[in-house]
């Protein structure tokens, strides 16, 4: 059960996040409730910093040290990321900030500054056992934002692997969602669509359950249909929730482990909640946002603000009253990290990893010359 712990010049190639567009989700791509800002779009570095840091690779490493923790305790243990492909291979802007640390710490000259331009990064392998290729292997399935409902055209995501995609579409019309239920159908992708954004992720009862299916779920790759109930504001209390729920045949349902930021579901509320309606098994999927914090979570120290501690950053894009940590900080690690082990000692079948993509805002913010 999880218990509070405590009381307590211009960027080469610059990573930005997608369109926004307004929800209640806290998720991105469907939120923007803190943009960026003019100062944040003027990019100026008094001085260079002598290094910095690989925020890619910073979160991949967390996410490693999760999921090497989880899978210890069970080997069948669910990864589903949101987006975040960028983070299965090595990016250019890595191999760029490679050469810079190089010259600035080596005081190494490069001939050609334009080294980068001429090689075609994206044939390079993937070294075995590098970061990137293990944080491939260890993700079961990644969540993209409209795959059929974006801008007008279906968006192309091959990755070289075998990871599963789930999608997310937030439809404008009723023909462009039916369009995409087929399409995910024959795509076999498992979809979670809407065009009434009001109540997509807080009214189960309201969703649209696609492919309904009477098999045990095991796997997330075994699923046809997902459930995200991630806002819980429409139930009075947890036991209206589970029953919710149970009264369902979803094959997945991701949940905050915390109900309205008080109460902890408990390993016998996730027994009960992954029974379906039919009586076969599902998976009950844990949301944990690995880069951002709220006043409402429950490790929240009263006295926190933007800046205090010095590893709270920036406002969310998507959330407010939320900030974007400096999630490679030994301090929100640790935090982190007791939350994460909660999650799997209470037995959820796996975690919803939100939030990865928060690398981008400091590379954006890192120019790199």
């Amino acid at each position: 059960m999880l218990l509070p712990k405590y009381i307590i010049g211009i960027s080469l190639f610059l990573g930005l996040f997608a369109p926004l567009s307004e929800a209640n989700a806290g998720l991105y791509g469907f939120d923007s409730i803190n943009p960026y800002t003019e100062e944040e779009n003027i990019l100026h570095m008094a001085y260079l910093p002598e290094k910095i840091i690989n925020y890619r690779n910073e979160m991949r490493n967390n996410l490693l040290m999760l999921i090497d923790y989880a899978h210890s305790q069970n080997p069948d243990f669910q990864i589903i990321s949101h987006e975040g492909q960028d983070l299965l291979t090595k990016s250019r802007w890595e191999y760029a900030l490679e050469g810079y640390n190089k010259v600035r710490l080596q005081k190494i000259g490069i001939d050609d500054p334009y080294f980068l331009f001429n090689q075609n990064i994206s044939l390079l392998p993937t070294i075995e056992g590098s970061p990137e290729h293990r944080y491939q292997n260890a993700v079961d399935s990644i969540v993209i934002n409209n795959l059929y409902c974006g801008k007008g055209y279906e968006q192309d995501y091959t990755f070289n692997n075998n990871i599963g995609h789930i999608t997310i579409e937030h439809c404008q019309t009723e023909d462009a969602l039916d369009r995409a239920v087929a399409r995910s159908l024959l795509d076999e992708k498992a979809i979670f669509a809407f065009t009434n954004k009001s109540l997509a992720f807080s009214d189960i009862k309201s969703q649209l359950l696609i492919n309904d299916s009477a098999r045990n779920i095991k796997k997330v790759s075994q699923a046809k249909n997902i459930s995200f109930l991630l806002d819980d504001h429409l139930y009075d209390t947890a036991e209206d929730m589970i029953k919710a729920i149970s009264d369902t045949n979803y094959d997945v349902v991701i949940i905050k482990p915390i109900f309205q930021n008080s109460y902890p579901f408990t390993k016998e509320d996730i027994k009960r909640l992954s029974l379906k309606k039919n009586g076969a098994q599902r998976l009950i999927i844990a949301l944990l946002n690995v880069s951002e914090a709220s006043y409402k979570d429950y490790f929240w120290n009263p006295h926190w603000k933007l800046g205090n501690p010095s590893w709270l950053i920036r406002e969310s894009f998507v959330s407010p009253n939320t900030y974007i940590t400096q999630y490679w900080n030994e301090e929100w690690k640790t935090i982190i990290s007791n939350y994460f082990k909660d999650i799997v000692t209470t037995g959820y079948s796996g975690v919803f990893f939100t939030g990865i993509e928060n690398h981008q805002y400091f590379e954006h913010q890192t120019p790199l010359e």
